[in-house]
């Protein structure tokens, strides 16, 4: 089921600091943030023709086309309304299900009919497996995959504030730098051993990388996801938030008045750290400095973000 990376190593399709990579020459801690489901299916000349299929009802919100822009290769990106997680507020009154993103990547091809605002249910097919990436080396194709993820968005303002940045290639909110993965594989696990768990159920059982303590104006994520929001309405001051290794918040509260001196003057600080659970990853939004957690120049970007 699996397709591994060049070291043949399993564990590097899993979701996690599962690999490491390589830049000018020096090894360095890598992130995966979904699962690498192997090809089963193939031509006579050993191309991968398996049929991607939606893993849920949901509409299409983002296609990439272009193979060339992305590391990610041709993907697909679909939301699914999940109203364990809330309920969004409109303009007009009115209130829909909040929703989390799958992610489909590395097709070799998107069906036609596929594209944003595209309705689909559960076994639609949305593509061919491939191994389409601006990576290089290119991935080989005897290792074409589907890297596919489940996870949410960090701020849907992000839009904006990569256009003021000018980031290219623009890909709105859904630039991998504003969608926070989840382990799927964990999650179907837990499903499947309580098949009426949700995913606000999942999330609360999860144990945090970190925890940390904010200064900034009510983030957009718990307008989206309000059922991750603990206690009383946030009362304007600093908030307290649980973290993932990924950087997906777990869930948001009123900071206590012992985390709010844990600020002093600073935006950003540290409260708790759960090493067994930080990994690779988790340090490169938090690191030990002189003894003391600190937040890290990535760290501060993602908290950026948040409040945008």
């Amino acid at each position: 089921m699996l397709q591994p990376t060049g070291s043949g190593r399993l564990e590097s399709a899993k979701f996690g600091s599962t690999r490491t990579g390589v830049r000018n020459g020096r090894a360095y801690p890598a992130f995966h943030e979904g699962v690498d489901i192997a090809a089963t299916m193939r031509d006579r000349k050993g191309v991968a023709t398996d049929p991607v299929y939606a893993a849920a009802a949901g509409r299409v919100a983002f296609i990439n086309s272009a193979a060339g822009n992305s590391s990610y290769g041709k993907y697909v990106v679909i939301e699914h309304p999940d109203p364990s997680l809330g309920s969004i507020k409109l303009r007009d009154g009115s209130s829909v299900p909040a929703t989390v993103y799958t992610l489909y990547a590395h097709l070799a091809d998107i069906r036609f009919l596929v594209r944003p605002g595209h309705a689909v249910e559960a076994g639609d097919v949305i593509g061919t497996m491939g191994a389409t990436s601006n990576t290089q080396p290119p991935i080989p194709r005897d290792r074409s995959h589907l890297h596919w993820e489940i996870g949410v968005m960090l701020n849907a303002r992000f839009e904006t504030m990569a256009r003021e940045q000018k980031l290219v290639p623009d890909f709105g909110n859904y630039n991998g730098g504003n969608l926070f993965g989840l382990d799927a594989l964990d999650f179907y696990a837990a499903h499947a051993r309580d098949p009426e768990l949700t995913m606000a159920g999942y999330l609360a059982q999860l144990r945090p990388a970190c925890e940390v303590v904010l200064r900034g104006k009510y983030p957009d994520y718990f307008r989206r996801y309000p059922a991750l929001w603990r206690g009383a309405a946030h009362d304007g001051g600093p908030i307290h938030l649980a973290m993932s290794e990924s950087g997906a918040v777990i869930s948001g509260r009123n900071a206590t008045a012992t985390e709010v001196a844990l600020l002093g003057n600073q935006r950003q600080a540290v409260s708790k750290v759960y090493e067994d659970v930080l990994g690779r990853n988790g340090r490169a939004y938090v690191a030990q400095t002189g003894g003391k957690w600190q937040f890290t120049e990535k760290g501060r970007q993602w908290a950026n973000i948040l409040f945008y």
